[in-house]
């Protein structure tokens, strides 16, 4: 075979190989269009592509979870975020929301209990809980690996004050309900928590929070909380946010490593 030949058939796989690529790109993005248009009919047609993503991933990741203590003294509502890993899923929420065993925590889903299959984390400092679930059918599940930035450091320059966010919950019991908000600044040094000019209810703690990127940046913690001259007061719109970069993700690939 002459060299003009083999030539000639390196350019045309060359571009038979982008060819291929852009139908590829191209059939990803329909059927991303086509999810959130089934999916989401109730979303509002005003909002643009990137917010009716984010706000389809965040409604398609929630889920409510109910806690008990053993005793039956305690019962606890709270949100969380359904995800995935290595074939597994699991749901984030907050730690003050876990009020007993995995065998008595149950996650609901559209009328539809789901088992806890084991606690993997409970993190008193940042305020968080990871447990093992049964797969849920009527739910998206958050990619670990490509979702969170964490483990994707080039995502955290996506966090900016001012930056819109989403998030969905389960406030007073009722929902999922969508709200959205904006980054107001951070703790000290941008190392803890975050901070968004938002509404918050309690049971709404454990909510993901999503950037207009799509990508689980934290979950809601609470509200804040000040002193005046009046006393405590609450400040109802400044919802306190955990930061998604600082849960160590490491116990849910314990198993690939080893």
């Amino acid at each position: 075979m002459s060299r003009d030949t083999i030539k000639k058939l390196l350019t045309l796989g060359v571009a038979l190989g982008a060819f291929s690529l852009l139908v590829w790109l191209a059939v990803q993005s329909i059927q991303e269009n086509l999810r959130i248009s089934q999916a989401d009919i109730g979303i509002s047609t005003d909002l643009s592509y990137k917010e009716k993503r984010a706000a389809s991933a965040s409604r398609h990741s929630a889920v409510r979870i109910i806690s008990m203590s053993v005793d039956g003294g305690a019962l606890s509502s709270m949100s969380g975020t359904y995800l995935t890993a290595m074939g597994h899923y699991y749901v984030l929420t907050v730690m003050h929301g876990i009020a007993g065993p995995c065998e008595l925590t149950k996650v609901l889903v559209e009328e539809t209990y789901y088992g806890c299959v084991k606690y993997i984390t409970v993190d008193r400092i940042h305020d968080y809980a990871i447990m093992e679930v049964e797969k849920i059918y009527s739910r998206t599940p958050v990619s670990i690996i490509l979702d969170t930035p964490s483990l994707r450091p080039s995502m955290t320059n996506k966090i900016s004050v001012l930056s819109n966010v989403y998030y969905t919950g389960f406030p007073n019991t009722m929902g999922p309900f969508t709200i959205r908000g904006h980054i107001m600044g951070s703790d000290a040094f941008g190392s803890k928590n975050l901070y968004i000019l938002s509404y918050a209810w309690m049971g709404a703690s454990g909510s993901g929070v999503f950037n207009e990127d799509s990508k689980l940046i934290g979950y809601v913690i609470a509200l804040d909380v000040g002193k005046t001259e009046y006393g405590v007061q609450v400040l109802e719109n400044v919802v306190m946010v955990g930061r998604s970069s600082n849960i160590d993700w490491s116990p849910l690939f314990k198993d690939f490593y080893e």
